[in-house]
């Protein structure tokens, strides 16, 4: 049976809760592998209590509200608010190196991918959305740059060290807060910004990522909300899709300028299938991912034909039978991943760009593309479950498509 209570409950709820504003200003400890934190956080909510979550290794040092009592207990800031409207919590906190926080050696700088409870006070889950003024202060003599979330508003050096602050003026996820702290040099063409501390490559990075976004923007129906669109080619492993932002390894640089654009294009359609159209719970994580790899897949079929494709829906076939082989086959949507960590296992990607080749199968090319399209464009800036991708793939195809969502999403 499908879980339409579900889907009418998150619609209430997502209903009555407003976009938070995050105001976060971060002072790394380079020698300590720590982050000294402020942060204000900005919401309208009515009386009763709200909850916001950190992880073990954020320590409060201060945290007030003028309207209401906050209270921590373990990984949970409860605040009782006394009256409706608009209210401020205010924190000042350390962070040590936890789960979202990766610390590079020698002072080369640090990386946060997906858990920004590891670094801000925040609501984690994926039915709210929020909106983030970040500023980052790093030494003026680190010789190192920040790269955040949304755009890059200004810089400037003073006393404190080199300021960076970084505007996400859209509500999206704060899993999509993500940002890094490197030796990166930065380059603008047009709409897209290039972060590396090689340059070389660049001007072959540009021309790639237009292609690939060109390809995208046709599929998807709709343009991003934000015209820029920035890629940070770090020093160490990463592959995190952030607000109008990818963090990637350095290497995959060199791998651009020698035609290999599956990584990049896989974070790349997340600015639609994952930032642009979110989710409302981990249930529907396939939605972000299984998406963003069937897309890659078409990508590379209007690059080097239809022989390209057939051959990564091969290779993605036998990593779902080996998946089924131990043991790790899930439904679809399936309520049992109920957090971020649970929802990461390869599931979500494997089977779901699967199941998406199969509706391509199953609809033809013309109303499979429909259906993307409107599924892509009606969603623009919404979150969205499993029936809202079903819904538009039937009025695409004028077909009723509930038996096989039933087989192969719920089941």
């Amino acid at each position: 049976m499908r879980p339409a209570f579900l889907f009418l409950l998150l619609s209430v709820t997502t209903l009555r809760v407003q976009v938070a504003h995050y105001t976060v200003k971060l002072t790394p400890d380079l020698d300590h592998h720590l982050l000294r934190g402020e942060e204000t956080i900005e919401f309208d909510h009515d009386p009763g209590n709200v909850e916001w979550q950190k992880q073990p290794g954020l320590e409060i040092s201060s945290m007030s509200s003028a309207d209401g009592e906050a209270t921590l207990a373990d990984e949970v800031v409860n605040v009782r608010l006394r009256s409706s409207g608009k209210h401020q919590l205010h924190f000042e906190y350390t962070a040590a190196p936890h789960r979202g926080i990766k610390w590079f050696a020698d002072q080369a700088g640090f990386d946060t991918a997906f858990y920004c409870e590891a670094w801000m006070v925040c609501d984690n889950a994926p039915a709210q959305r929020a909106t983030l003024t970040l500023e980052i202060v790093l030494p003026a003599s680190s010789g190192l740059r920040a790269v955040g979330p949304g755009r890059l508003k200004k810089e400037w050096r003073d006393k404190e060290g080199e300021h960076f602050v970084f505007e996400q003026s859209e509500p999206v996820q704060t899993y999509l807060f993500s940002f890094g702290v490197a030796k990166l040099n930065r380059s603008v063409n047009g709409k897209f910004v290039l972060y590396a501390l090689d340059t070389g490559a660049h001007r072959v990075a540009f021309a790639k990522t237009a292609d690939a976004y060109a390809f995208l923007r046709s599929k998807a129906g709709v343009d991003l909300a934000d015209s820029q669109y920035t890629q940070a080619f770090m020093p160490q492993p990463i592959q995190q899709e952030a607000a109008g932002l990818a963090l990637l390894p350095a290497d995959y640089l060199s791998d651009l300028e020698q035609g290999q654009v599956v990584d990049m294009t896989h974070e790349l359609a997340h600015q639609w299938w994952g930032v642009l159209v979110g989710i409302h719970s981990w249930s529907d994580f396939w939605l972000n991912e299984g998406m963003a790899d069937f897309m890659t897949y078409a990508y590379l079929e209007q690059r080097k034909g239809k022989a390209a494709y057939d051959q990564e829906i091969v290779a993605t076939k036998e990593r779902m039978d080996r998946l089924r082989a131990q043991g790790q086959d899930r439904p679809l949507h399936w309520e049992g991943w109920k957090d971020a960590h649970g929802a990461l296992g390869r599931i979500p990607y494997v089977k779901g760009a699967l199941f998406v080749d199969r509706l391509r199968t199953e609809l033809g090319e013309e109303k499979f593309w429909r259906g993307i399209s409107l599924y892509t464009s009606r969603n623009a800036g919404r979150l969205v479950d499993s029936q809202d991708f079903e819904r538009a793939m039937e009025e695409a195809s004028g077909r009723d498509l509930k038996a096989l969502f039933d087989q192969a999403v719920y089941h």
